[in-house]
């Protein structure tokens, strides 16, 4: 077993802190996993280079940690005994970053996934229509359907968001999260699952 971590960069200093964090607080041997970051220098977007980095790995499961994340002691650990809870031992944990996105699931915004989701999913785990929001959403209300989804409060990953610190004027935060970016993704969701998660 093989886990891949995926890191999209737009916050060098911030992915620095990240990586430190998981080394000290994987829980688990560092033979493993792999640590894979890409700077998203033409600002392509999560969903996006989630696709691109996934595509890319080699893991039977891929972690997605944002560069603004720092994990907190034994969150791989037990994200995997989550992981084997679920039918057949695979699927997808959320990871607990504090944010809480609304929906009838309590879903995450990082996590970790089996491969063998990505055939059911159309082959990305992140819908690539999406800008930034909602594709999380997405995902985790797509597993819970599956019956693949579990959220794992004990692996907990503090998130270094706007959300959580509303004084945030990091230019790419408001980017992503201007009125534009949130009606589109908001739309597209709202779309896609009226359309079973096509896109119409």
């Amino acid at each position: 077993m093989l886990i891949s971590i995926i890191i999209p960069v737009v916050r060098p200093e911030k992915a620095k802190r990240c990586i430190e964090a998981i080394e000290v607080n994987s829980g688990i041997d560092r033979s493993l996993y792999e640590i894979i970051t890409e700077e998203d220098t033409e600002r392509i977007g999560a969903p996006k280079m989630i696709k691109k980095m996934t595509d890319a790995c080699t893991g039977d499961m891929v972690c997605f940690l944002g560069d603004d994340t720092i994990p907190h002691p034994g969150f791989l650990k037990y994200a995997i005994e989550a992981m084997a809870t679920l039918p057949d031992g695979w699927g997808m944990v959320g990871l607990d970053d504090n944010v809480r996105l609304g929906g009838q699931v309590k879903a995450a915004a990082h996590w970790l996934c089996d491969r063998r989701l990505l055939p059911l999913l159309g082959g990305e785990f992140f819908h690539t229509g999406y800008r930034h929001c909602w594709c999380d959403n997405e995902l985790c209300l797509r597993a819970a359907e599956l019956g693949r989804y579990i959220f794992c409060e004990k692996a907990y990953i503090y998130h270094d968001h706007v959300i959580v610190d509303i004084k945030n004027d990091d230019p790419d935060y408001q980017r992503v999260y201007s009125q534009d970016w949130i009606a589109h993704d908001m739309i597209l969701f709202r779309q896609r699952r009226r359309n079973n998660w096509i896109t119409p």
